[in-house]
């Protein structure tokens, strides 16, 4: 019996979901059925409480509901992780375990507590909406508009990173063994931290070997190596003195000040 018919079916259909959310290169999935664990080409799935609302065409938001305890959830009880996650629902029915269909695939935007923190939802957009927003790339202005190590900017992120062990953590700073002997101070102020697979935070400021982060880490870096990114405020007198990059420039640096329309020529 093919799938159409099962799920169209009032006594024959039996619909299993699985969830697979990704937070950077971690991988949590689930199912809602009654088996403690479901395999699918290799890939096993845990009976999880998990939940969600009515999938509708052209809908903007799908909430999803995990317990408070699951493994994701905890990961958002303090301090949000610097990754972006995606969830992808897949359903097949239980008489056709080998016909499994993508139902729907979304980017995280949120997660609130509920129920003194029992229960998380998720608040989650179509991955398409997630990106297909124009925005203009190019606006005309004295700043640099690339950013720093893109295809426009053409700058190697390996000559302007340094890798040093954590040494010490106070909330938002983190001291990095060598960095100001190595690359200067305030060589990092307005560039990034990055810990593991796609895990950084921006750096606010840096003051010698310290570097006060807009968030700490959710996870302890304490001892551990970690790759600081230089950090660039793209104006031209520092695209030509540090990165020797003023080719590239992607500003208008000699843009008037004065806009003699407004003021007359005096």
């Amino acid at each position: 019996m093919a799938f159409e018919t099962y799920e169209l079916s009032v006594e024959g259909g039996s619909t299993i979901e699985l969830f697979t959310l990704a937070l950077g290169s971690t991988i949590y999935r689930m199912h809602d059925s009654a088996e403690p664990t479901i395999t699918i080409s290799g890939d096993e799935f845990t009976r999880t409480q998990v939940s969600r609302d009515t999938i509708k065409t052209g809908q903007e938001f799908l909430e999803i509901k995990l317990p408070g305890s699951h493994p994701f959830s905890l990961k958002f009880t303090t301090i949000a992780p610097g990754q972006t996650a995606s969830l992808t629902i897949q359903s097949y029915q239980r008489s056709e375990p080998s016909d499994v269909r993508v139902i729907y695939k979304g980017v995280v935007r949120s997660v609130a507590f509920t129920q003194n923190m029992s229960h998380s939802a998720l608040s989650l957009i179509p991955i398409n909406e997630a990106f297909d927003k124009e925005i203009p790339e190019r606006t005309f202005q004295a700043a640099c508009n690339n950013v720093l190590f893109d295809p426009d900017c053409k700058v190697s992120s390996g000559s302007f990173s340094y890798v040093g062990s954590v040494f010490s953590i106070v909330d938002n700073t983190v001291t990095i063994t060598g960095l100001e002997a190595a690359k200067g101070d305030l060589w990092s102020t307005g560039g990034y931290l990055s810990f593991g697979v796609l895990d950084y935070r921006l750096i606010l400021e840096q003051n010698g070997d310290v570097l006060t982060l807009v968030l700490p880490f959710h996870e302890d870096v304490l001892s551990e190596n970690v790759t600081v990114f230089s950090g660039c405020d793209h104006t031209i007198a520092t695209c030509l003195t540090k990165f020797a990059n003023e080719i590239n420039y992607g500003g208008h640096p000699f843009v008037p000040t004065k806009n003699i329309f407004i003021s007359g020529l005096d």
